[in-house]
């Protein structure tokens, strides 16, 4: 794990284009592959069984003989054994079930295969189960990467923007550090929903805006169609909850200790995994006057979650940035670009990257990265 450095990203010069960074890289990385994706796809469907029936045939049962060999006597801490069990199980699902949204992700932006029609049918599939509205997000991500780091056109963790006397008074303000883990806990575990349904850390509009609307400005008329038909996935999946429900094949606590807090444990990560792209003290955000496509898709840290969730993750956290230069690159090509191909076409003082844990770069960030002054043009966050 290195040290933590405050340096901040050289702004990449005019000079450096697309084209340029493109031409470093063979061509064949470009390339999709849908039966190797399809294969990721079915590695992280296998995960999540092997999971579920790990903790189905053994864990369970080894609960159940705890909690009777401890008997009444010492029932809290019977008690505390099946909670501590049962969030085994639930972070591991969680990392699979990121994993697989990972790879509904690669489709909504056309790296799976070459068809459009694979692509949209695996991500819609996948992402309906997983309770995301696939083309709604899809349109809004794709915004994303067109404006990153836009201060008026991004879309997503856009920081508050305040005027230069604003600034002053700001910085003589700060939160306390338990405010601060309270807010990130929030974060967790309702930014997601929050972005979904109001639009949360998005651009402000002046009238309602969210991903399930076909008249929200988030979108142009022409998208309403595929927008409904996202709401319709999400209905279909809950509908057959409730069918299950009802024909009594399971139960609304089953949905919960199986599904959704796994769920949850997905939400947050995808969350912590954008917000740490997207939000650090050495990322620049540009306004009109500033910004190129470059430098926007340049201004993105690549994290090192460890081997383990690396692996997991498909590598999303740390390839970022050429996912931004080159969001069609398959993620297994997208990883050994940034390890081979991205220091020859791109200097490392415009490359930012972090390997420090989780937790301490997310208290970092939230602390030191509270707003941006976008009148100076080209703006760092301060707190």
């Amino acid at each position: 794990m290195g040290p933590r450095t405050t340096t901040r990203q050289a702004i990449p010069p005019e000079s450096l284009t697309l084209k340029s960074i493109r031409d470093a890289i063979p061509k064949h990385y470009f390339e999709p592959n849908a039966a190797l994706s399809i294969y990721y796809i079915c590695r992280d469907l296998f995960q999540m069984v092997v999971t579920f029936a790990i903790m189905f045939y053994y864990g369970m049962p080894f609960v159940d003989k705890q909690m009777e060999t401890l008997g009444a006597d010492n029932y809290f801490l019977a008690l505390g054994l099946k909670f501590a069990v049962w969030n085994v199980y639930w972070y591991v699902q969680g990392l699979n079930c990121t994993g697989l949204w990972v790879m509904a992700h690669e489709c909504g932006h056309r790296a799976c295969s070459s068809s459009k029609m694979v692509n949209d049918c695996l991500g819609m599939v996948i992402h309906s189960i997983l309770l995301v509205p696939y083309h709604s997000w899809r349109i809004t991500h794709g915004t994303h990467h067109k404006y990153t780091n836009h201060v008026d056109q991004d879309t997503v963790f856009v920081p508050e923007k305040v005027s230069a006397q604003s600034a002053a008074i700001r910085e003589a303000l700060s939160e306390t550090p338990i405010a601060s883990w309270v807010n990130i806990i929030k974060m967790w575990t309702l930014g997601w929903p929050m972005h979904l349904f109001f639009n949360y850390t998005g651009q402000q509009h002046n009238r309602r805006a969210n991903h399930f609307e076909p008249s929200s400005p988030l979108f142009r008329p022409s998208e309403g169609g595929v927008v409904l038909l996202s709401d319709l996935g999400l209905m279909a999946v809950l509908g057959l909850a409730y069918a299950l429900v009802h024909k009594g094949l399971i139960t609304p606590y089953d949905i919960l200790i199986w599904y959704f807090v796994p769920y949850l444990w997905a939400n947050s990560w995808l969350v912590t995994i954008t917000y740490l792209h997207h939000t650090d003290l050495r990322v620049p955000h540009y306004n009109a006057d500033n910004w190129n496509f470059v430098r926007g898709a340049l201004a993105c840290v690549d994290r090192d979650y460890g081997v383990i969730r690396n692996w997991m993750f498909h590598y999303i956290n740390n390839s970022h940035v050429i996912h931004h230069l080159f969001s069609a690159m398959p993620f297994f090509h997208a990883i050994e670009v940034t390890d081979k191909y991205l220091p020859k076409a791109v200097p490392e003082e415009m490359h930012i990257t972090d390997d420090r844990s989780v937790l301490s770069m997310c208290f970092e960030s939230w602390r030191e990265c509270r707003y941006i002054v976008p009148s100076e043009g080209i703006s760092w966050f301060r707190k």
